[in-house]
């Protein structure tokens, strides 16, 4: 874990447990290459696996967000942000497998305003499948839900990391980037 993720994470996860009460289920594996794939419900998302995953992570993100602001956009990328279409798609991600990094991809592409699991694009199919790398599925639980009534406990803040998911069987095809890809969100649609 770099210096800046490890300060971060001991200044503010305490408070963050403290004002969410967020209940984690399950862990990732600490070393080599890892593609972490979750459901999306909000803003918190990404913070959330951040604190949670207990090793320093990288997360895919849309153009959108490197625009909202210049600190925003400073922001996120000082906490390992990677814009998408930076003129070179998915490159970076790649070179972070191939380094033993984990990645982070929101596989339906954006929130789900209404909490129901969206399709999952093939391109953590295609990830997984080129570079051999397991897929760790995960379930985020009420992250949608008003800032207060997660504070009061109204609303129960839960992660859940299932078991990692490798692509052997799979080949190199469109078709079974998709297969993967559906296989993947089956696992996270299971986690509880």
């Amino acid at each position: 874990m770099g210096l800046k993720w490890l300060i971060s994470w001991l200044t503010t996860f305490p408070i963050f447990i403290l004002l969410t009460g967020v209940e984690i289920k399950g862990k990732i594996p600490k070393k080599g290459p890892l593609i972490i794939a979750s459901n999306h419900l909000s803003f918190l998302d990404p913070p959330l696996i951040g604190y949670t995953a207990f090793r320093e992570i990288f997360f895919l993100a849309k153009p959108g967000l490197f625009t909202i602001s210049k600190f925003f956009t400073w922001l996120i990328k000082t906490y390992n942000a990677i814009n998408l279409e930076a003129g070179q798609g998915l490159r970076p991600a790649i070179k972070l497998l191939k380094s033993g990094r984990a990645v982070v991809i929101f596989p339906e592409g954006t929130r789900s305003r209404k909490g129901v699991l969206l399709p999952f694009n093939p391109g953590v199919g295609f990830l997984a499948i080129n570079y051999n790398v397991p897929v760790v599925p995960v379930r985020i639980i009420n992250s949608n839900k008003n800032w207060l009534t997660l504070i009061l406990r109204w609303h129960k803040l839960k992660i859940v990391y299932g078991k990692p998911v490798y692509p052997d069987g799979f080949k190199n095809t469109k078709a079974d980037y998709e297969r993967f890809a559906t296989k993947i969100r089956e696992e996270v649609s299971r986690l509880k």
